[in-house]
């Protein structure tokens, strides 16, 4: 059964959600079914999104309905992301029921796309539409009840796949492109909500799921994520990542089998020559590479948190370049 302890403020007590009302778009599987589990369980009301059955109800109906049953609360709304209507509905679900939107985890998404070098194709571009185009348009419909509740949160589900990664059947171009996409678009949003108090972060979670467990059948891979990836750890990381309380904006966090790591985009020092050559860049390509240990770290990484941050290296450069001997 759910229940609630301690106060959303209280200094060291258990991380409640008590009175935020959240929106989980792809709730009702999955990662989508944990993250839905888990805000209830710690007092947040959540609306849960699927697009499942045509005839407008699908497992959404019985997640929500297992939540109210546990003793917490919960509704289900049908549709798609990708949908104008189905968008603005899911929100206006939340704020005819409870009056206010607090939290939005866009986790709605599948995997699919053909594999390169075929493509684009439909599927391409359906993952696209889901996972990109679906972001912004509840982020769009959200947006002045995220504003208006002082405190909002936001947190978008990507996906490692965006650094590159061979799948079942190939090089897949679909699912890792709209997860990418999905990364910059974090840093986009974040940017835009900072000056509201409105945080936006990306979540990049590997847990084992029906959908996972199907595609992986019979291998070793599943044996040891059935064993160490289970979906309780990742889902109590979401509820720091969406409190009201937590502090960073514009952030990735890898959340698996109960590690959970910031993901930093960056850069080494490199090679610096304002009168750079061909041959320059082949005979210093190990500074351009930057300098690994036996482990694959690399040394003196500058984060970049976005564009300006490689234009105040290059300044940084040239100033060098200017100093007195």
């Amino acid at each position: 059964m759910f229940g609630g302890s301690g106060g959303p403020g209280t200094a060291m007590s258990e991380l409640r959600l008590d009175g935020k009302v959240a929106i989980v778009t792809g709730g009702a599987v999955g990662i989508g079914h944990g993250i839905s589990m888990k805000l209830a369980q710690r007092g947040a009301k959540v609306v849960v999104n699927g697009n499942h059955r045509p005839s407008g109800e699908g497992p959404e109906v019985e997640v929500a309905a297992e939540i109210r049953r546990l003793g917490g609360e919960a509704v289900a709304v049908n549709g798609s992301v990708t949908d104008d209507d189905a968008t603005g509905r899911i929100v206006a679900k939340a704020i005819e029921t409870w009056g206010r939107l607090d939290i939005l985890v866009n986790n709605a998404g599948f995997s699919d796309g053909p594999n390169l070098p075929c493509g684009p194709d439909e599927s391409f571009d359906a993952q696209i539409a889901v996972h990109v185009h679906g972001a912004m348009k509840m982020f769009r419909d959200a947006w002045p009840h995220l504003v208006a509740a002082g405190a909002g949160r936001v947190l978008n589900v990507g996906s490692m796949t965006f650094v590159g990664y061979e799948g079942p059947r190939g090089w897949n171009s679909g699912y890792a492109t709209a997860k990418a996409a999905v990364t910059g678009l974090t840093r986009q949003m974040a940017g835009v909500a900072r000056p509201h108090g409105v945080k936006v972060n990306l979540l990049l979670p590997r847990a084992i799921t029906p959908l996972k467990m199907r595609r992986i059948a019979g291998t070793e891979l599943l044996k040891w994520q059935e064993k160490h990836l289970a979906m309780e750890p990742l889902a109590a990381s979401v509820v720091w990542l969406v409190h009201e309380d937590f502090p960073e904006t514009g952030q990735y966090f890898s959340s698996a089998g109960g590690r959970i790591a910031r993901v930093v985009v960056a850069t080494p020092d490199g090679y610096f020559n304002p009168d750079l050559t061909p041959e320059d860049v082949r005979d210093n390509w190990d500074q351009v590479m930057g300098r690994q240990d036996a482990a694959g770290y690399v040394e003196r990484m500058l984060e970049l948190t976005d564009q300006d941050d490689e234009h105040q290296l290059l300044i940084r450069l040239y100033d060098g370049l200017n100093r007195p001997a």
